[in-house]
């Protein structure tokens, strides 16, 4: 059956984890777990490359352009011109953008405590080292 899957239960579970992150994201900033996380990515990483943007955030280019775009009509994010190549371009938060950055990813972490509650410590451990294994496989497949 479809539901057997572990490519369908992951999806599934990522789905509902987003739909409720995404409702107090919303309400909070107007902004939903995708802009927050290359908010985020921004402000860790100033002056990185849309590019090295996508491949972080797991993102195509196209949606990517368009979140960018959000981010920067909401000044919370800047373009700017790459010091040794005129023709590239690099981003960088704001001060506002910095702010939401720093208190979303606050929110966050209370969210995903409160989202793994149902987990013991030891499960929550186990499930984070299942999770990399898995990671590191297809990582090393690929």
């Amino acid at each position: 059956m479809y539901s057997d899957f572990l490519t369908f239960r992951l999806d599934q579970t990522s789905a509902l984890l987003i739909e409720r992150a995404n409702a107090v994201y919303r309400e909070r900033w107007d902004l939903d777990v995708r802009a927050l996380r290359v908010l985020r990515i921004i402000c860790a990483t100033p002056g990185i490359a849309p590019k090295a943007v996508s491949q972080l955030a797991l993102i195509e280019k196209t949606l990517l352009s368009k979140t960018l775009g959000e981010l920067e009509s909401r000044g919370l994010i800047r373009r700017g011109k790459h010091a040794a190549d005129r023709r590239s371009v690099t981003l960088r938060v704001t001060p506002e953008g910095s702010e939401v950055a720093n208190a979303s990813e606050k929110a966050g972490s209370k969210l995903e405590s409160e989202l793994a509650a149902v987990l013991t410590d030891q499960e929550r451990k186990m499930l984070d080292q299942l999770l990399a294994k898995l990671a590191q496989s297809l990582s090393d497949g690929a």
